[in-house]
């Protein structure tokens, strides 16, 4: 475990006061640092009953269901995945500039909906500091929905997220933001399972190449491919990049390109 700084040691102690006086949470875990990290803490908590609930659609990499699932199991914590018909409502498929919005309404709505038998819940997840300085419609649902911000009533940031993760060992320690794969998709774009399939695709192999921080944005034909600037070095081995360039040819993109600005989150929020 690191040695963390008091400013964070007290911002902890303030999370789990927070969290104690619930006593009854109900998490939404995307298996990202965020929630990953919210889960951890409340599940040492004795005093309260935690459950954790993962949204499971063609808009979620299935391998962070597949984490949340497995890490659960391993707290010994209650987890239910609710599968949601997302691509079933225009307002999101139609993908504009407030899908963010619809699509959380109809996620934290499904959630309430299946989970009345828990009385007196209080619905959280892992939004924090940051998160307010991003564009993120998706934070007005929430406050429509009252879900609860622990980590923002906390004043917790990214970075102190990041820090408790490496205190407590956990496996998303090191692992680097991600949204959801709508979000390589230009706005006004049609969201099909089809193409949020291919961005997955695309994403797995970028991964395997050992990748740490990537986006596969999605331009109908063209995949373009987002890393760090630094990683640009590792694109001039001839063998890794025909490796890149076949494999995402393979799952149906016409065109590789490399985004000479490098990785930049929510590069697409223009």
């Amino acid at each position: 475990m690191e040695v963390i700084t008091t400013m964070v040691e007290n911002k902890e102690r303030k999370l789990i006061e927070l969290l104690t006086a619930k006593k009854k949470v109900i998490i939404a875990l995307s298996g990202g640092v965020d929630s990953t990290l919210l889960l951890y803490i409340a599940s040492k908590i004795p005093v309260i009953n935690v459950l954790a609930v993962t949204a499971k659609s063609p808009l979620h990499m299935s391998s962070e269901v597949d984490f949340a699932q497995k890490y659960t199991k391993q707290l010994g914590v209650e987890h239910k995945v609710f599968d949601i018909p997302l691509l079933n409502f225009s307002d999101i498929t139609e993908n504009n500039k407030d899908r963010c919005y619809y699509c959380k309404k109809k996620i934290f709505s499904f959630i309430i909906e299946k989970c009345q038998k828990y009385k007196n819940y209080y619905i959280a997840d892992g939004t924090n500091m940051n998160d307010f300085d991003d564009y993120r419609p998706g934070l007005k649902a929430c406050q429509e929905l009252l879900v609860w911000h622990p980590f923002a009533e906390a004043e917790m940031y990214k970075s102190d997220i990041y820090e408790l993760s490496k205190k407590y060992d956990l496996p998303t320690a090191n692992k680097p933001s991600f949204a959801c794969l709508a979000s390589r998709i230009p706005y006004g774009t049609q969201l099909t399972k089809e193409n949020l399939h291919k961005i997955e695709q695309g994403e797995i192999i970028l991964q395997k190449q050992g990748f740490k921080q990537y986006r596969l944005r999605y331009h109908g034909d063209i995949a373009r491919i987002e890393i760090f600037a630094e990683d640009f070095k590792k694109l001039l081995n001839d063998k890794l990049r025909n490796e890149i360039v076949s494999s995402i040819k393979a799952i149906g993109f016409k065109y590789i390109t490399l985004d000479l600005t490098g990785y930049k989150q929510g590069s697409l929020n223009i």
